[in-house]
């Protein structure tokens, strides 16, 4: 049994996943300091390994194409071919959830939740499944259904207190909250985050949330696309590791 390594910022230990290979440890740890958005990064980084042995045996042109794709500047033409050229290979797998993430960034919703939804769908048992179901959440926010949305970040976070997509899933139920107007229960999460993560990136990251969330002055005023973006690309965090999410539900609005 592999020993448990220990945490960035205490003494505690966190147990490493059986189905991280020893090699890819580091890589692991330096994941659960980035958070989400270099998480997908790290994905096509691993998947793009993957792939070029893969492939070897079967030519190093195509490897190649598909690396060269990947690591190009991600737009979502390039990784809509991608998808296209290289459908259920490594390569292409990755390019799925980072497609799915590009239309969520460019504010295609519709698009964003299909998907994410495909993704799930036909590689749910993928090790990184779970960035598309946190990524789902975020696709809903954008499209207004709310209660979908503040369902899939409650039941993650409920369900997975320690993951380290759980801080995300905080920001983006908070993000909801606020935008349904209920500012006290959306800043009463972010306390609570805070409150679980003293002397971490994540603290901060809770706190610029709440600034947020306080200018914030409803849709008329289109804040509520900038409130989004502000939930879903906080959390890289460039010096400290997150600790651990609180295991606390969040507040009924």
């Amino acid at each position: 049994m592999r020993e448990p390594l220990p945490k960035a910022n205490d003494t505690s230990t966190t147990p490493i996943p059986s189905y991280i290979p020893e090699e890819m440890i580091p890589a692991w740890l330096w994941l659960k300091e980035k958070g989400l958005a270099a998480l997908i990064m790290i994905v096509v980084g691993v998947l793009l390994v993957s792939a070029v042995a893969a492939y070897f045996s079967h030519g190093h042109q195509k490897a190649a194409q598909a690396s060269a794709q990947l690591l190009a500047p991600p737009t979502i033409e390039t990784l809509e071919k991608a998808v296209t050229d290289y459908g259920s290979t490594p390569a292409g797998i990755a390019a799925k959830l980072k497609l799915a993430k590009a239309y969520c960034d460019a504010a295609q919703y519709d698009q964003s939740l299909k998907a994410y939804e495909e993704f799930i769908k036909k590689h749910s048992a993928y090790p990184f499944a779970d960035v598309a179901r946190v990524g789902k959440g975020f696709a809903l926010c954008g499209l207004n259904r709310m209660p979908e949305a503040l369902e899939i970040f409650r039941t993650f976070r409920s369900q997975n207190p320690q993951h380290y997509l759980t801080p995300q899933a905080y920001l983006g139920e908070a993000a909801c909250l606020t935008m349904q107007g209920n500012k006290s229960a959306a800043t009463a999460l972010l306390q609570e985050l805070r409150a679980a993560n003293r002397e971490s990136a994540w603290e901060n990251v809770a706190k610029r949330m709440e600034g947020a969330i306080e200018r914030y002055q409803g849709a008329t005023a289109r804040p509520a696309r900038t409130l989004l973006d502000q939930a879903n690309t906080l959390a890289p965090a460039p010096v400290e590791a997150p600790a651990a999410a609180p295991k606390m539900a969040a507040p009924t609005p």
